[in-house]
Formats: C-alpha cells, structure tokens, sequence
C-alpha cells in the first residue's frame, strides 16, 4: 500500500478541529497546577505538620506512576470506589457515567500539580532567604516580601523547568485517547481506521506535535529573555 498524500490533506481538517482541545489539555493542568503546586510547595518548604507528609506522599505517588496508568485509574477505578463508598458495593456507576474530558483534565492537572510542586519548591529554595530579614527590616510584611522579592526571582529560576515540563505534558497528554477523548492523536487515529491509512495519520500527528512543540519552544525563550531584561540580567 503505498503512502497516501490524499489521506493526509483529507484528514488535516479533522485533526485542526481537535487542535483547541489538545491545547487546552495542557494549558489548562500547567495553569492549575501551577497554583497548586506553589501551595503544595509552600507547605513543605515550611513543614507545616501532617500537611508536609501528606504532600510528600502525593508528590511521590503521582511522579511515580505513569500517566497513562493514572488515567486508567481515574476512569475505570472511580466508579468502582463510588460503588464501594456510597452503595455497598453494588455496581451502580460505570464508566459509562464518566465524563470522559473532565477525568483527562482532572487527572492531567492533579499529575502536573506533583512535577510543579518539585520546580517551584527548588526554585523558591534557590533564592537567599536573608533577603526576607532585609525586607522586614524595611517595614514589608511577609507576603509583600514574597510578592516583591522571593517570587520574581524564584520566577526566573523556575521558567526553563516550567516551560520543559509544558512541552512534555504537551506530548504526554496523547495518551487521553485510550479512554475516548478526541485530541489530534484520536482524531487522525478514527479516520485511519476507515483505510487502515495509520502510517499516514501517525505521520500527520507528528508533524502537527513537532511544529506545535517548535511554536512553544520559541515564544518561550522570547519569554524567558523578556523576563530576564526585566529584572536587569543579562542575556
């Protein structure tokens, strides 16, 4: 069989269509997990008592568990602990009842809030802790001082790991097509099934990741440049 051009110009308008919901599969969890990671972070650097246990044993469960293995959990082991929790046991709740988008999105942001929780807490920690005495000496309260000192520098530690971390979610969250979600991956994977045309759909995806993963990769360094100028480093 040889290798169809027609196939991949046919099948490039079914895959831009399930372009939006493949960003937001990535957007979203790196934006939210961003904000739970810092609070998760916050609670370790400080050891707030049980809490930093607790986020410690999150961290390691969802950094040691592949993420396809954690969707698959989330989709098919939900219902069951429902069932188990809430009626004895009795198979009321199937996956069937599982909004199939919300468990990627909800598994892909709880997977990302355990790697930022790591890059934030590394960077927070690079940042000499002596400049908080200094801002309080000048009359700031603690969480100005953050805002006006840690976090902008931690910001600059953090980026390349954040942006890094973005590029591999970005690719990682192919995977939400095993459980029917219809990213770029299943949408050129249901049209192949119609010609058995898979080399030519998995051609297409990889092209749509490469230039998808080469646009990121560019406005990040304009961002990682911008934010360094700012605050008065060189480049």
């Amino acid at each position: 069989m040889n290798f169809s051009w027609e196939f991949i110009f046919d099948t490039t308008g079914y895959v831009v269509k399930a372009l939006p919901l493949t960003l937001f599969l990535t957007i979203f969890p790196v934006a939210a997990g961003l904000v739970f990671g810092f609070l998760l972070a916050l609670a370790k650097i400080y050891k707030v008592p049980v809490l930093d246990k607790l986020v410690s044993i999150y961290v390691s469960f969802f950094r040691s568990i592949p993420l396809l293995v954690l969707l698959f959990l989330a989709f098919y082991g939900t219902p069951k602990l429902v069932n188990f929790l809430f009626h004895g046991g009795e198979r009321v709740m199937g996956s069937i009842d599982m909004s199939k988008n919300a468990t990627a999105i909800v598994t892909l942001t709880l997977y990302a809030a355990a790697f930022l929780c790591e890059i934030v807490r590394g960077a927070l920690n690079s940042v000499d802790m002596r400049q908080m005495e200094a801002a309080h000496a000048l009359g700031m309260t603690k969480p100005q001082a953050y805002f006006r000192i840690i976090i902008p520098q931690a910001i600059i530690v953090a980026l390349p790991n954040y942006f890094n971390f973005f590029l591999a979610l970005l690719k990682g969250s192919s995977v939400v097509f095993t459980i029917s979600v219809v990213d770029i991956m299943a949408a050129a994977k249901l049209q192949a099934e119609y010609g058995y045309r898979y080399i030519e759909a998995y051609t297409l995806v990889g092209f749509f990741y490469i230039v998808l993963s080469l646009g990121f990769s560019w406005l990040f360094k304009k961002i990682e440049k911008n934010a360094k100028q700012h605050m008065g480093m060189t480049v």
